[in-house]
Order: structure tokens, then C-alpha cells, then sequence
């Protein structure tokens, strides 16, 4: 198709059926950018469980944005697994002095993990962290349950039963599902749990002392539920780097409009996973 200098149209480079399909993607990247040029920051979109599976498009997200430039994952996830949240922290890291995590709604358990590397955790009145409480899947892989439950119920019942011996044959039809093994990787995913923070800690660029990460790590796994919630106020006693936003400040406008794009018209439920920044786009379900 030719254009003389008079007709100005440019475009897209999609065909115009494949255009109209994305159409709800390349209109998220489309704030993302308007983002970064309002900010001079670069944004990369985070929603979803931490998993191996998100490894490889975030390491593909995150290099898409170059080292000198200032970095902001905007983070959505109820958590995941621990090690890859350190993984991916390292990825937002390396080479790199500015990077903050925006959390518009929730990001708990190895979420909270991922944005404890961050040099500020971007929060407004919708936002929460959640505890650091590793959760172990059962055998059938349909549930998970918190380790820390797990944990005390096996010595609970080991207590009541070297008490009281009759007790064992009603104990061992309730908690069929839980053998040795599970117990043990329960008490592992525990002990583990306590090694992460010191170690995302340690990426930031303002190393804490060690009284103020024993006071986060303390306060991050002695929650009583997996869905406690912390507040920007209560995070900031908890010695983390809350960076306060206004709800009615145009750049947390712009980030807010952008999260509620995803939640009215993409994903439902959370388990499914998007990576994007301005040019990098990924959308899986979990098997």
C-alpha cells in the first residue's frame, strides 16, 4: 500500500483481524507506555502464581528492559514457590540500582518475598502484603495447605496420642493424607522459608542490620493466617521501604486503571499467569 506525504495513515504493523482479537492486550501495553513516558520508568506487569513456569517469560520481560533504566514490576499474586521468587528477584537485580514493586491490590506469601528485594515497595489504600508461610500441596494435588498448620497438628497429635495410646486409630483416619514425607517437607518449606528473606535482602543496594531483618523475618512468618493482611502503615513498622502513593495522584491513576484492566477483562480466576511490559506480552493457565 502506498501513501503520499498528504495521507499521513500509519498502520499497525498486525493484520487487522489479529489486531482486533489482541485487542485488550496491545490496549494494556498501550498504558504501560503511557506509563514510562510520564515516569522515564519502565513498567513490566507481574499477575499471577509464582511458578517455574513464569520463569523463562520474565527473565524474557525483564531483559527486554535495559540495565540503566529504572525498573517497576507491578505485582499481583497470592504467592508461590520461594525459590523462584528469589530467582526472579535476582533477574530485576542484576545490573540494575533502581527497582521498585508496585502492588496495586495483593501480593502475599512469595510475592511479599519478591518485593522484600525490591529498593521500594510502591503501596496506595488498595494495597497489602501477606505473610512469608510456605504452603505444601497434598498428594492428590488438588489443595494447599499451610506448612506452619501442618507442622503443629503432627505434633499436636503425636502429643495427645503418647498420652493417651487409644487415640491413634481415630487420629490416623483423619490425617490420612499426611505421612511422613508430607510432615517432613512441611517442616523443610519452614526452615527454608527463614532463609529467604535474609538472602532477598541482601540484593538491595541499602543493605539492612541484622537486628532489623530478624524483626521482618520474625514478623513475616509469626502471622497467625495465611490471609493476614498488611497495610502500608503496618509494613512500614515492619521496617520494610513502603513508598506511600496517593490514590489520587495521576501516576497511581495510571497504574490503577492499568490493574483493573486486568481484572475486569482478562483474567478470571488469579491462578492464570500474564507477564507484559511494552513490547513483551505472555497469557497461560496452569495446568
Amino acid at each position: 500500500m502506498v501513501h503520499t506525504e498528504t495521507d499521513p495513515y500509519d498502520p499497525p504493523s498486525q493484520s487487522a483481524y489479529f489486531r482486533a482479537l489482541q485487542s485488550s492486550r496491545y490496549e494494556r501495553q498501550k498504558k504501560i507506555y503511557d506509563y514510562e513516558e510520564s515516569t522515564g520508568r519502565s513498567l513490566v506487569v507481574f499477575w499471577g502464581p509464582i511458578t517455574t513456569n513464569v520463569i523463562t517469560p520474565f527473565a524474557d520481560a525483564i531483559n527486554d528492559v535495559p540495565s540503566d533504566c529504572a525498573l517497576d514490576v507491578m505485582l499481583t499474586s497470592y504467592g508461590g514457590n520461594g525459590e523462584v521468587a528469589l530467582r526472579l528477584a535476582t533477574m530485576c537485580h542484576a545490573e540494575r540500582e533502581d527497582f521498585r514493586v508496585v502492588v496495586p491490590d495483593t501480593a502475599a506469601s512469595a510475592a511479599t518475598l519478591l518485593a522484600l528485594a525490591a529498593e521500594s515497595i510502591v503501596m496506595s489504600n488498595t494495597s497489602a502484603l501477606g505473610p512469608i508461610d510456605p504452603q505444601i500441596e497434598f498428594p492428590a494435588g488438588e489443595d494447599y495447605v499451610p506448612a506452619k498448620d501442618i507442622v503443629s497438628i503432627v505434633e499436636d497429635i503425636v502429643k495427645r496420642v503418647k498420652d493417651d495410646p487409644r487415640l491413634l486409630e481415630l487420629y490416623a483416619h483423619f490425617m490420612g493424607d499426611v505421612d511422613a514425607v508430607v510432615y517432613q517437607q512441611a517442616r523443610s518449606a519452614m526452615e527454608r522459608t527463614k532463609e529467604f528473606v535474609p538472602e532477598v535482602l541482601a540484593l538491595r543496594q541499602k543493605p539492612l542490620s541484622s537486628d532489623q531483618i530478624e524483626k521482618i523475618v520474625e514478623s513475616l512468618h509469626n502471622q497467625p493466617m495465611h490471609s493476614t493482611t498488611i497495610g502500608p502503615d503496618k509494613a512500614r513498622k515492619l521496617g520494610m521501604p513502603i513508598e506511600y502513593m496517593d490514590s489520587r495522584s495521576v501516576e497511581w491513576d495510571r497504574l490503577w486503571r492499568l490493574h483493573t484492566d486486568y481484572v475486569a477483562k482478562h483474567v478470571r480466576p488469579l491462578p492464570a499467569n500474564v507477564i507484559e511490559g511494552r513490547r513483551v506480552s505472555f497469557t497461560f493457565v496452569l495446568p
